[in-house]
């Protein structure tokens, strides 16, 4: 193989793992992106309409989430998600992290503060686990919209009252499980019914609800119509 070739096949091998996030909306309306950021840069307060797909545009260290709103008014307010913590208007969220390890990003499907579109993360490589949640009856506590309220309110009212604390967390202390976590961990298994789903501080169950994958070209499909059992 000659130099060139060489050169060319690490080229493709670089471009093959860059960072990257794509959304694709599968839902029947336009939704409003939020973006939370605790390390790099992303694109924040995007708009997808139906059927359409946006990069989101991150930095290779990235560290953050994706709020998903519906029913959105300018981006101000929405009928569902929005730029607010405070429980009222429940929303679906993936988080992501291209930071800790280079070259390798987590990820995690969270249902800490409700429920109001299906999504899925998947990797350009399909050995690493798809995660993927849809939600179509049977919500504890129902939202507007056919949105569900957190697993951390035993009520509307109580998720509008302050059991959501507004700079994020939620659930008792926190960390372990809410009065509905039970029916989002048995509906949606590989997603976070709780924050410390994941096994930390000893909490049970310790479902499959994050992982680490190598191939960093990353898609959040919005309304996928499935949910994974891992």
């Amino acid at each position: 193989m000659t130099v060139l070739s060489v050169l060319t096949v690490a080229a493709l091998a670089i471009v093959a793992r860059a960072q990257s996030l794509n959304v694709v909306n599968k839902c029947s309306e336009s939704v409003f992106l939020y973006t939370q950021t605790s390390f790099g840069t992303v694109s924040n307060n995007v708009n997808v309409a139906a059927g359409a797909s946006a990069n989101l545009g991150i930095s290779s260290n990235w560290d953050g989430a994706v709020n998903v709103g519906t029913g959105c008014n300018g981006g101000s307010t929405c009928t569902t998600g929005g730029p607010t913590w405070d429980g009222v208007t429940p929303f679906s969220r993936a988080e992501f992290n291209f930071y800790a390890i280079p070259g390798s990003v987590t990820y995690d499907i969270s249902l800490i503060y409700g429920y109001n579109v299906g999504m899925e993360i998947s990797s350009a490589d399909a050995s690493c686990d798809a995660y993927a949640c849809t939600i179509s009856s049977g919500c504890p506590v129902p939202g507007p919209d056919g949105s569900c309220f957190s697993p951390c309110c035993s009520s509307a009212s109580a998720c509008g009252g302050g059991a959501l604390p507004a700079g994020g967390g939620g659930c008792v202390n926190n960390a372990g499980p809410g009065p509905n976590s039970p029916f989002y961990y048995t509906t949606c298994p590989n997603a976070y019914a709780f924050p410390d789903n994941d096994g930390a501080g000893g909490y049970t169950p310790a479902d499959n609800v994050d992982y680490t994958c190598g191939n960093t070209a990353i898609t959040l499909t919005l309304c996928p119509g499935t949910t994974s059992h891992l």
